[in-house]
C-alpha cells in the first residue's frame, strides 16, 4: 500500500509539473541558410586551383514565459557544416565523427541559456548569453558569454552594467576548452562593464567602458612573448542617425592598460584602437553610400607597447583588443564571413604562401574604404555593387608591402517569400603584394561566386 501512495504522489508532481510547462507562453524564432560557393585560385598561388562547397545551418531560439516579467531563454544551433561532410545512409562508416558515433546524432549545439526577470528598477539578464553586441556592425561579434547584466529605462535613457566570466582557471585540467593552468587560485579573465545610451527621433547615441582583467596568463601569445597579465580598459562611443534622406554612423572603440610578464620579458603598455564612419543616402528606388573602416595593427618596431594585432591567426584567442568584430562581413571575400567559414579562411592561404599574415573572418590590422550603390527596380529585388580597398596599418617585419588588394563586389537578392531571400553574388579580388609575406612567392587573384537561401522566423 505505502509503493502505491508513493507511485500516487509521484504521478501528481509529475503531472504538476506538465500542466505549469504546458502553461507557459513559448516563443520560436530563428533562421535557416544554404549557400554554395566556389573560389578560383582560392590559396592566391599562381596556379589552377579552385574550391566549392554547399553549407548549411539551422538556428533556433526559444522564450519560455513562465510569468509576467520572467523569461527562460535558450539558443541552439542544428546541422551546421559542409554539405556531404556527414556521409549518406549508404555508407555509416563516413557518417561516424572521431568518437565513433553517428554524426547526426551530435548536430545540436546548445549555445546559450539564460533567463531575464524584471524588477521594479530595471531587468536582469543572467546565464550564458550574447556579448558584445554595442553599436554598430562594425566591431561587434555576438559571441556567447557566461554574464550577468542589468538594465533599466527612463524615457529616452538606457543605463546598464555587466558582470562577464571569459575564462575560469579553477579546474581547468578538466576541460579542454581552458587555455590557463588548472587549480590557479589567481587565473580566470573576467570582464566588468557599464553603459548608456540616448535615444532621440531618427537617432540614438551611447558610450560603454569595460574593464577586462585578464590573469590567465596568456594574454601577450599575440605578439609570440608569453606569460604576460593583462588589465586593459576599452571606451566605445557610438552614434547613428538619419538626416532628412542621409543615415550616418560612427563609432570608436579605444583600448589601453599594461601588459605585466610574470617571467623576465619587458612590462608592455596598451594602446590599441578602431574606427568606423558611414554614411548611406536613398535617392528613389536607388541608394549610394560609403564607409571608413580602421583596426590598429602592432608597430614591429615599438618592442614595449601592443597597439593591435598582426597575427591575424590569433583571432580564434580573444585578447580583448579591437578588431572589426566577427559580424562585420564587409566583402564577399575579404573579410568576408560566409567565404572565410565555409571555404577555409586565409590560414590556409597564408601557409599556402609561407606567411603567418592573412586576411580571415575577422578584421585587424587594416584600412579599408568602400563605396557601394544599389538599385531596386521592384520592391522585392535588391541589385547591389560594391568597390573596396584595403592596406595594412603596419606593414609586419621583412614585409615589401601593405597592399591586402582591391575588391569589387556584385550582389543580387530576391525576396521570394517576406522571410525567404535569395542572394546570388560574385566577387573579385585584386589581391595585393603582402600576401608574398617576407618571401617571393607568386601572388595571383582570385574569384567568388556564391549563391544563398536565407529563411528568418
Amino acid at each position: 500500500m505505502k509503493k502505491f501512495w508513493v507511485a500516487l504522489i509521484a504521478v501528481a508532481v509529475v503531472a504538476g509539473f506538465a500542466l505549469s510547462a504546458s502553461a507557459a507562453d513559448v516563443k520560436f524564432s530563428g533562421s535557416y541558410y544554404a549557400t554554395g560557393l566556389y573560389a578560383d585560385n582560392w590559396g592566391l598561388k599562381d596556379d589552377n586551383s579552385a574550391a566549392g562547397v554547399y553549407a548549411q545551418r539551422l538556428r533556433v531560439a526559444t522564450a519560455f514565459k513562465i510569468a509576467e516579467g520572467l523569461t527562460l531563454n535558450t539558443r541552439f544551433d542544428a546541422l551546421e557544416g559542409r554539405w556531404g561532410q556527414y556521409g549518406y545512409m549508404g555508407t555509416a562508416v563516413d557518417r561516424q565523427n572521431a568518437d565513433g558515433k553517428d554524426a547526426d546524432d551530435n548536430n545540436i549545439s546548445f549555445d546559450r541559456a539564460w533567463v531575464s526577470f524584471a524588477v521594479p528598477f530595471g531587468q536582469f539578464d543572467v546565464g550564458r548569453q550574447a556579448q558584445n553586441e554595442w553599436g554598430t556592425r562594425f566591431a561587434s561579434d555576438s559571441y556567447d558569454a557566461d554574464a550577468i547584466r542589468f538594465s533599466t529605462k527612463n524615457g529616452p535613457w538606457e543605463v546598464g552594467a555587466f558582470f562577464e566570466k571569459q575564462i575560469e582557471a579553477y579546474g581547468a585540467g578538466d576541460y579542454a576548452n581552458v587555455v590557463s593552468d588548472g587549480g590557479v587560485n589567481d587565473g580566470d579573465r573576467d570582464n566588468y562593464g557599464v553603459y548608456g545610451k540616448y535615444k532621440w527621433d531618427g537617432g540614438i547615441a551611447g558610450l560603454q567602458i569595460q574593464f577586462m582583467n585578464d590573469a590567465t596568463e596568456n594574454f601577450a601569445n599575440l605578439n609570440g612573448n608569453g606569460d604576460y597579465k593583462a588589465k586593459v580598459w576599452t571606451f566605445s562611443p557610438y552614434m547613428q542617425g538619419t538626416f532628412g534622406p542621409v543615415f550616418v554612423e560612427a563609432e570608436i572603440n579605444y583600448a589601453y592598460g599594461e601588459a605585466e610578464s610574470e617571467l623576465n620579458w619587458d612590462d608592455m603598455d596598451i594602446r590599441a584602437w578602431n574606427a568606423f564612419l558611414h554614411a548611406k543616402g536613398n535617392i528613389g528606388p536607388a541608394y549610394v553610400g560609403a564607409f571608413y573602416a580602421y583596426v590598429s595593427g602592432d608597430d614591429p618596431d615599438s618592442d614595449e607597447e601592443i597597439e593591435g594585432s598582426n597575427f591575424f591567426g590569433a583571432s580564434g584567442y580573444r585578447s580583448g583588443l579591437p578588431t572589426g568584430g566577427s559580424i562585420f562581413d564587409p566583402c564577399l571575400i575579404l573579410w568576408g564571413a560566409y567565404a572565410n567559414k565555409w571555404l577555409g579562411d586565409s590560414t590556409a592561404r597564408a601557409l599556402s604562401l609561407g606567411t603567418d599574415h592573412h586576411t580571415g573572418a575577422v578584421m585587424e590590422n587594416a584600412h579599408l574604404f568602400q563605396i557601394y550603390g544599389g538599385f531596386k527596380p521592384i520592391p522585392k529585388l535588391d541589385v547591389q555593387a560594391k568597390l573596396s580597398y584595403a592596406f595594412a596599418d603596419e606593414k609586419p617585419d621583412n614585409y615589401d608591402d601593405d597592399e591586402y588588394g582591391t575588391e569589387f563586389d556584385l550582389t543580387a537578392a530576391y525576396k521570394i517569400y517576406d522571410n525567404l531571400t535569395y542572394t546570388v553574388g560574385f566577387g573579385y579580388l585584386w589581391a595585393g603584394d603582402i600576401y608574398k609575406g617576407a618571401t617571393d612567392n607568386d601572388v595571383d587573384d582570385t574569384y567568388l561566386l556564391m549563391h544563398r537561401l536565407d529563411l528568418s522566423f
